[in-house]
């Protein structure tokens, strides 16, 4: 609809311009046929002529007249696009690290007390001299924000960097074996208390810590682990 608004406008004033060109090609003609009028005495003619040239004069000035207008007239405006989404209207305006750091904090892009929070804390880590965008500042970050790193989601770290943390977690040494029952002294049977690695791996494969500990107990049954 933008686009077509704006498009019948331009026809619309390239048809005027060309109506005005015609208009004014046409009294060339006819000052030269007057001319050869008046030359022979044909004075009728003349008249003739003079009229039609007065009349072309009328169709030039209203011709002018709504030129001018067309060109006045406001050009239909582009659209605006809004992201109904606050948390994706800020992240688009952020580098891709920020953004996701915005998304796994969501809270200081809907709640504007801690968006005011979260850009004096970006100032004071500017001002101190901290290069955004680099572990350092979201360190100083969380730390003027009073966020708990522990608890807080590691979203905002390049992908190349949660691959080597994954290759590091896979490659590091089992916990302690399991017994094949699943018992411990003073432990109910078929029950497995997971170490945090294995806590971390459930989360990495995107299960539960009950279902990790449902299929260590099945492999443990089959003999698959020891």
């Amino acid at each position: 609809a933008y686009s077509a608004q704006n498009e019948a406008h331009d026809s619309n004033l390239s048809l005027v311009a060309n109506a005005i060109g015609t208009v004014q090609q046409s009294n060339d003609i006819l000052k030269a046929n007057y001319r050869d009028a008046m030359s022979v005495g044909d004075y009728d003619r003349a008249a003739d002529i003079q009229a039609e040239m007065a009349s072309n004069q009328a169709k030039l000035l209203q011709l002018h007249q709504g030129k001018e207008a067309l060109e006045n007239q406001p050009r239909t405006p582009q659209p605006q696009v809004y992201n109904p989404d606050p948390v994706e209207a800020l992240a688009s305006q952020l580098s891709p690290r920020s953004a996701s750091w915005v998304r796994a904090h969501p809270e200081y892009a809907t709640d504007q007390r801690l968006y005011q929070k979260m850009l004096a804390a970006h100032n004071l880590a500017v001002a101190d001299g901290i290069q955004a965008d680099t572990d350092e500042y979201f360190r100083e970050i969380e730390g003027t924000l009073r966020i708990n790193r522990s608890e807080s989601h590691s979203d905002y770290s390049d992908p190349t960097q949660q691959a080597a943390q994954v290759t590091q977690r896979r490659s590091a040494p089992p916990a302690a074996p399991v017994s094949r029952s699943g018992t411990a002294p003073g432990t109910r049977p078929n029950t497995v208390r997971l170490t945090a690695q294995q806590i971390e791996m459930a989360e990495l494969m995107g299960m539960t810590p009950q279902q990790y500990a449902k299929n260590l107990l099945a492999l443990q049954k089959e003999g698959k682990l020891n």
